[in-house]
């Protein structure tokens, strides 16, 4: 079995995002001592892991990106690719250039 990175990134960055947000709040509500780090650890425990597990979850479940076509397949992009700064058209419009 593979070492689950993607979890064991999430989850902690979500554990600290929810202790933080009670320590902020706690603070700014002027409560100052230990009591206060106790409950943001707790509250961040069991909101941080859930929520954490979640976001993994659907990071899984969704599709990848489709990749773009290869450089080698627009004609200008060797162009491009010497001189950056050389202006490439855009395509015409469907009705540009009909009256």
């Amino acid at each position: 079995m593979r070492f689950p990175y993607l979890r064991s990134t999430i989850v902690p960055l979500a554990v600290g995002c929810c202790a933080g947000v009670v320590i902020v709040a706690g603070l700014a509500a002027g409560l100052y001592g230990w009591p206060l780090f106790a409950a943001a650890l707790g509250i961040g425990l069991a909101t941080g892991v859930p929520l954490g597990l979640w976001a993994v979850g659907r990071m899984r479940g969704t599709d990848p990106l489709l990749r773009p076509e290869s450089a080698t397949m627009d004609p200008t992009s060797a162009r491009r690719a010497v001189n950056p700064a050389q202006a490439a058209p855009y395509p015409p419009a469907t009705d540009q250039g009909r009256g």
